[in-house]
């Protein structure tokens, strides 16, 4: 059950079903809490729970099983420190408990560390981050924890890893990019470097998935390269532009895309090639522009449909400065079509010389359609400047959306 309008207290007859192997509640409008009797359904192999609202809930309704392969919970309400015997789930792939209110050591979920995904970002775990978990093999969401310190362990190998602590306290000082990532000190206001703030920028442009792209409206405009390649939990730091992209998610069943791509032309834009590529994410990104003169400034975000062909399929939220602007966006019902361009426009006041934009799935819309995966947010575009600036006005789409 997922992506209806479905409300009320959460079902608690379903865990009267023992012999259930596939369960899926999400982007509904129902209420918590899970109930402590879902503990007997042992013979689960995916639970995939989500977007709850009302009383919060504790973690002691997940099972101990053998057959449970996927648990998502993301942003259900629950409460309180992991247990310190956490449940035993040793064939366990994938681990979703973004979103939630969770405490305690982050080492209680080293049990964990052989799956694939571990994503425990937005909680409130605390403690360092264990060397077990720098591995190629896992995909490793912690961001947003705020009290999680100590030292970034050493990567034991030179494969790439897929690893997300935006938010943290941890210390990058001895990674071998160190120079690089003293920029994050900056999203969180800690010891931010001075030199981000020497030449304050007022305006930038991102060619978000796609190469650097230059167009002339009437001055030059130069759209940064955004084609840096997350995995299923990271992010990249531009030093030069000062903007950083952040991604967190994976689809369960399928190895997702970061970047999707069109050779068709999109109409109704004097800038198709901006629209032909995208980033995407199958949970959430966050762009973050670092060393703005503090002021009001025009932010627009570039949209076009170029994977699901239907309205209502691909739906997300987005925020600017933490606050929400739009809900259940839908690019094609923006846009009034499929591969055609829709823009946002917002005006917001920088305050702390930082920039956040983020765009997150809620649960709804599409899973499967045209494949497995095809869900989340997705971008083509950012661009934001100074009204100071009068000879930079935003481009135009047939499109176009002010978010006030």
């Amino acid at each position: 059950m997922f992506d209806n309008y479905i409300e009320g207290l959460f079902p608690d007859f379903i865990a009267n079903f023992t012999n259930l192997t596939d369960l899926r509640i999400y982007g509904m409008k129902l209420q918590g809490p899970i109930p402590k009797q879902f503990s007997n359904l042992i013979n689960l192999k995916y639970l995939m729970l989500g977007d709850l609202d009302g009383a919060n809930s504790t973690i002691d309704f997940i099972p101990d099983s053998a057959n449970l392969s996927i648990l998502s919970l993301r942003k259900c309400g629950i409460i309180g420190q992991f247990p310190s015997t956490p449940p035993t789930l040793p064939n366990l792939t994938y681990l979703d408990l973004r979103s939630n209110n969770l405490s305690g050591q982050l080492q209680l979920l080293l049990p964990y560390k052989s799956s694939r995904y571990l994503y425990a970002g937005d909680n409130d775990f605390s403690g360092h981050l264990p060397a077990e978990f720098i591995q190629p093999s896992l995909a490793l969401d912690i961001s947003y924890n705020p009290f999680i310190n100590g030292l970034l362990p050493n990567n034991p190998t030179d494969r790439k890893l897929s690893v997300n602590y935006i938010g943290t306290a941890i210390d990058t000082s001895r990674a071998i990019n160190s120079e690089n990532l003293t920029l994050l000190n900056c999203l969180h206001m800690k010891e931010c470097n001075r030199k981000y703030y020497a030449n304050a920028i007022t305006s930038f442009a991102v060619n978000c998935g796609g190469k650097q792209t230059i167009y002339s409206d009437p001055l030059p405009i130069r759209f940064d390269d955004d084609t840096t390649d997350l995995g299923a939990a990271g992010f990249h730091v531009n030093t030069s532009m000062q903007w950083v992209v952040s991604h967190v998610g994976s689809d369960p069943f399928r190895e997702s895309p970061r970047f999707v791509n069109t050779s068709q032309v999109i109409l109704g834009t004097d800038m198709p090639e901006l629209y032909q590529t995208a980033r995407t994410s199958r949970s959430a990104l966050w762009y973050y522009i670092v060393g703005l003169s503090n002021g009001k400034y025009t932010v627009q975000l570039f949209f076009a449909e170029i994977v699901i062909e239907k309205p209502g399929k691909r739906l997300f939220n987005i925020d600017i400065q933490d606050r929400n602007i739009k809900t259940d966006f839908d690019i094609t019902k923006e846009a009034g079509g499929f591969r055609r361009p829709t823009n946002i426009t917002y005006e917001v006041t920088v305050v702390n010389s930082v920039l956040k934009i983020h765009l997150h799935w809620n649960g709804r819309g599409t899973c499967c359609i045209p494949y497995e995966g095809a869900y989340g947010p997705l971008v083509s575009a950012i661009r934001g400047f100074s009204p100071r600036k009068s000879e930079q006005q935003p481009p135009t789409s047939t499109a176009s959306v002010c978010a006030k």
